[in-house]
């Protein structure tokens, strides 16, 4: 599914995803050293896989992320 990642006025970083009408805060980024995307923990429970890039992309960004059970 699709999401928008955007940073707030505090610099914290927001998704949104337009088909399940979903906006949360990143918690958490669990990410490889030297890559940013991989696994992100939301503020409201969820955790979305973003497929890795080797420096930050400029945001806003709609990337295609999928939704890890847990």
């Amino acid at each position: 599914m699709k999401a928008i990642f955007r940073k707030n006025s505090n610099g914290t970083l927001e998704v949104y995803i337009p088909k399940k009408d979903v906006e949360a805060l990143v918690l958490e980024e669990i990410e490889k050293e030297g890559v940013w995307g991989g696994t992100f923990k939301l503020s409201n429970g969820w955790v979305i896989k973003v497929a890795p890039f080797d420096i930050e992309p400029r945001f806003p960004i709609t990337l295609e992320v999928k939704k890890v059970d847990q």
